[in-house]
């Protein structure tokens, strides 16, 4: 569904607010002390979010029913801000990352919730920017372009929008020109 710009790009104001809220809450608890855990834990979420991300395009955006309706019209019209409102996303990360770590490690929560968000809104920048901004060769999103065109040509292959890692590990990097690449 068409989403209005403030739905849209909510979450590009609202995720460096709740890493701000998150760290500071750390921070107070524990002073200092809580930094080398928190780091680890942020980076820890960061790469976690990664794969998420692969997961999440591969199977909820292309087999999940509500999810892969939205997803095929995002590829017949790449350019139009459709999808769900960016905080139930984004509050989605929240409500899988954080409860159920805060119960183990409260500081390990924050981190890893804040790495995952930073995550999610890096994922959003980079699907923003491939289908709206004006990427040349030698931008540094150029590869990122390149690799999320082919999965709009190919649909089955690329669904790493942040990162091809995951794609190359799994086996589902696909060029564009690529017509019987390894799926």
């Amino acid at each position: 569904m068409p989403i209005n710009k403030l739905l849209y790009f909510g979450d590009f104001a609202a995720i460096p607010v709740a890493i701000a809220v998150l760290t500071y809450l750390a921070l107070s608890a524990h002073g200092l002390s809580a930094v080398p855990e928190l780091a680890v834990a942020f980076f820890l979420g960061l790469a976690v979010w990664t794969l998420a991300e692969y997961w999440i395009h591969r199977y909820v955006y292309h087999h999940a029913p509500v999810f892969s309706s939205l997803h095929d019209q995002h590829h017949r019209e790449p350019n139009a801000l459709i999808g769900v409102p960016s905080f139930v996303s984004s509050g989605f990360v929240v409500l899988v990352c954080y409860p159920p770590l805060s119960l183990l490690a409260p500081d390990v929560a924050k981190g890893f919730t804040s790495g995952a968000l930073l995550g999610y809104a890096v994922y959003m920048l980079v699907h923003h920017a491939t289908h709206h901004w004006k990427i040349e060769p030698g931008d540094w999103l150029y590869e990122a372009r390149v690799r999320h065109m082919a999965h709009h040509y190919h649909g089955s292959s690329n669904f790493g929008v942040s990162t091809g890692f995951w794609d190359w590990a799994f086996g589902t990097t696909r060029s564009r020109r690529d017509r019987l690449g390894r799926i």
